[in-house]
Parts: structure tokens; sequence; C-alpha cells
């Protein structure tokens, strides 16, 4: 999968995984399959979360995906082009 939003488990039913990834052509939809139970902690910290920040340069809010152990940036994609590269 591109992006893991979600690992989770319905009462007694199977892991689950969920996110974002390529379909045949070429775009992005979320989709779920089922895990093994010994893959969920690997899955939980992979996770992608969307968090909004403030910029240094500018001041103006802008929105990052990240993952809890990259790094985050401070400056927006227009002061900053090189860290989205």
């Amino acid at each position: 999968m591109k992006m893991i939003t979600g690992v989770s488990k319905k009462h007694n039913s199977k892991w689950r995984l969920y996110g974002y990834d390529y379909n045949e052509d070429d775009k992005l939809v979320f989709q779920s399959r089922r895990i093994s139970f010994l893959l969920v902690w690997y899955y939980k910290l992979k996770r992608i979360k969307t968090y909004n920040d403030i910029c240094d340069n500018c001041l103006e809010e802008f929105r990052f995906h990240s993952t809890r152990f990259e790094k985050k940036p401070s400056m927006c994609g227009n002061c900053d082009p090189d860290f989205y590269d």
C-alpha cells in the first residue's frame, strides 16, 4: 500500500489494514485488506497521519502527511520545495 491510514479489528473478526493504493487506472483509491496478527504492530508504526502546521517564513498554514518517526517540516512547499522532493 502507498499510504497506510489505519489498522483495526472489529469484535472477533480478522485484523484489517486500511489505506490508499493505486488501481489499474493509476488513480489513488481507498482500499482495505486482511493482515496477519503478527504484522499488526509493524503496520501501526508505518501509519501516515495528516498534520497542520504554520510556516516559519510566510506564516501560512499548510498540511503534510508524515509517519511517526519522520522529520516534520517547518516550512511549506512554496518556501522550501527541496524538502518535498
